[in-house]
Parts: C-alpha cells; sequence; structure tokens
C-alpha cells in the first residue's frame, strides 16, 4: 500500500510537470496579448516620453515651415532641396526649443531605459505565472528584480559594445586589403553581438523563472538553457527579425505612399509600427520564458523519475 502511494504520488507530480512542460510556446506567446498590461505601459511609459523632445524640436523648427524650400520638398521630396532645408535650420540654430530639446535627449533616454528595466521585471513575471498579476504584484515583481536586470542589461552593453567594436576596427582594417574578407568579418561580429544580447535576455528570463540573483550563475543557467533549447530558440529569435524586417517594408511603403502633407496619417502609422515592433520584441521575450520553464520542468521530470 505505501508504495502504491509514493507511484501515486510520482505520477501525480510528474503530469503536473509534465503539462507545464507541454505547454509550448503558443501559450507563452499569447499571453503577449491576453495580458497586455506590460504591452501598454511599455509603450505609454517609454516611447510616450520621447513626445517631450519632439514637441521642442516641433516648436524650434516651426518657423522654418515657411520657408520657401519647405514647400518644395514637399512638392518634389528633393534630396537636395532637404539638404538645403536641414542647412538653414542648422543656420537658424533652433532657438531656445532646439537647444533645450538637444540637452534633454539623453537624461529621457536614460530615463526611458531604467523604466524598461522596471516594466521587464513585472512583465516577465506577468508572463511567468500562471494567472495574470494584480497591479501591486507587477509592481513588487519589478523593484524586485530592477537590480538584477539593471546589472545584466549594463553588463550585455559592455559586451555587445566591445566584441561589436572591436569588429567593425578590424573589418575596416581588413576591408582596405580584402574587401570581401572585411564584410565577412563585420557579419561575424554583427553575428555575436547579436548572440551575446540574445544571452543577456535569456539570462533575465533564467533569473526570473528559476528565482537565482547570482549574475554569473545566471549568465552559466542561461548559455546551458540556450545549447538545450538551441532549435526552438534559434527560431524564435529568427522569426521576430523576419518580423522585423516585413513590418519595416511594410512601414516604409505606407510613409512612401502618403503625401508629406498628410501629417496626421503618417503619425498615427509610425505608432501603430513603434507598437508592433513593441508587441514583437516581448513575444520573443515571452517565449524565452517559455523556454526556459519548459527546460526547467524537464529537469523536474527527470528528478521525479529518478
Amino acid at each position: 500500500m505505501v508504495e502504491n502511494d509514493e507511484r501515486q504520488m510520482v505520477n501525480a507530480e510528474w503530469q503536473t510537470v509534465d503539462r507545464e512542460r507541454r505547454m509550448g510556446l503558443g501559450a507563452y506567446l499569447r499571453r503577449v496579448i491576453e495580458r497586455p498590461r506590460g504591452w501598454a505601459l511599455s509603450y505609454l511609459l517609454t516611447t510616450g516620453m520621447a513626445l517631450g523632445p519632439a514637441l521642442l524640436m516641433t516648436l524650434a523648427w516651426a518657423p522654418l515651415t515657411r520657408h520657401p524650400l519647405f514647400s518644395q520638398i514637399l512638392a518634389t521630396r528633393s534630396v537636395d532641396a532637404l539638404s538645403d532645408f536641414v542647412m538653414s535650420g542648422a543656420g537658424n540654430g533652433g532657438g531656445i526649443w532646439g537647444t533645450l530639446a538637444l540637452l534633454l535627449a539623453f537624461p529621457i533616454w536614460v530615463l526611458a531605459r531604467l523604466i524598461w528595466t522596471w516594466l521587464e521585471g513585472g512583465t516577465l513575471a506577468e508572463y511567468a505565472a500562471g494567472q495574470p498579476l494584480s497591479w501591486r504584484a507587477f509592481a513588487q515583481a519589478g523593484w524586485r528584480w530592477f537590480g538584477a536586470f539593471l546589472t545584466l542589461n549594463l553588463l550585455g552593453a559592455v559586451l555587445v559594445g566591445g566584441v561589436g567594436g572591436a569588429a567593425l576596427l578590424l573589418a575596416v582594417f581588413v576591408y582596405m586589403r580584402s574587401p570581401a574578407l572585411g564584410w565577412v568579418i563585420a557579419g561575424v561580429g554583427l553575428a555575436l553581438a547579436g548572440l551575446i544580447a540574445t544571452w543577456t535576455e535569456v539570462a533575465r528570463a533564467v533569473a526570473l523563472t528559476q528565482n537565482q540573483r547570482g549574475v554569473f550563475q545566471v549568465l552559466g543557467a542561461a548559455a546551458r538553457a540556450m545549447v538545450r533549447q538551441a532549435l526552438p530558440l534559434a527560431a524564435l529569435v529568427g522569426g521576430g527579425l523576419a518580423l522585423y524586417g516585413l513590418l519595416y517594408l511594410a512601414h516604409r511603403w505606407l510613409v512612401d505612399l502618403l503625401p508629406l502633407h498628410w501629417w496626421l496619417p503618417t503619425l498615427l502609422i509610425q505608432q501603430a509600427y513603434t507598437i508592433v515592433r513593441l508587441g514583437i520584441r516581448l513575444a520573443r521575450q515571452a517565449g524565452q520564458v517559455g523556454l526556459v520553464t519548459a527546460l526547467a520542468a524537464w529537469y523536474d521530470t527527470k528528478a521525479i523519475m529518478i
């Protein structure tokens, strides 16, 4: 009887873990739409902040719209006219509004990145949870993982910048002697930079799903997860890049199709492009949470069976 009860308990635990493992990527990708809070907040709190400098630049350049070259640009889409218009604006100096926009651009960018890091903790926690989080739990998750995610983001930026910069310098040096080899080196450097960016992104999913805070332990676990889930991760990242490309082409086609003086439809298309691009990124991160969770469930299954 005792052995039967233990066997039934093990089978029940294995079935629970197996159900979690069998959820698949689709269930996690759908959570981006089913739980849109992170998507909406990411757009409103980060993209919306850019409207301040944009408004200041509009006030700075508004007087130049009375310039005769402005009408010529709208009528002919001339690159030469645009160049003359920009030089005219540079000579004008943009006034106090342009100066203020330039002074605020970098602080606003830093603040937007910090807000994104905080939102990422709550968003990934909501994607990983069985049920949608309350507002309080969402905010607490953002603060709980803010330090760890910020450290991983900074480390990833340093690594990407170092590898990308070294590859670029080497590619330029080699290009003068062998253009083909220079392009190959540049491509390899770009691929390595993308791999590092994906590594740190998966590391954040590992940290949250496995409740780990040690940076090097998390990076090691993320590297192992990337090896174990290489094919689905490659499909996830590659699919995202393909969607980015298609979205960009559709965006450029629509913008070029509209007359330049139709500024409101152009603005709406631009914002729709930003929202969809943000959704693609969140879908990739939700998929990474699913892959890491599936891998952890597989390890748990092995432990239970043993």
